[in-house]
């Protein structure tokens, strides 16, 4: 059940990510209704795996969907 729930946070991130690319963590904790401390966490997990890219502007951290490459078959 706990898998679910982070599957759907990691999706609705994703599909904030690619309406509006460029946010802060602030904003994105608003707008999904969780904790900002966790979603930092949760951000840089994300980050980490590749999924999220992350910019300093000031003194926030900007948030955006990491573009994947797609593999070309051999």
């Amino acid at each position: 059940m706990v898998e679910k729930k982070y599957a759907a946070l990691k999706t609705r991130i994703t599909e904030l990510l690619e309406e509006d690319s460029g946010q802060p963590v602030k904003v994105l904790a608003e707008k999904l209704g969780v904790n900002r401390t966790f979603l930092a966490g949760y951000l840089k997990a994300l980050e980490d795996q590749g999924f999220v890219k992350v910019k300093k502007i000031g003194p926030a951290k900007v948030y955006f969907k990491e573009k994947r490459r797609k593999e070309v078959p051999k």
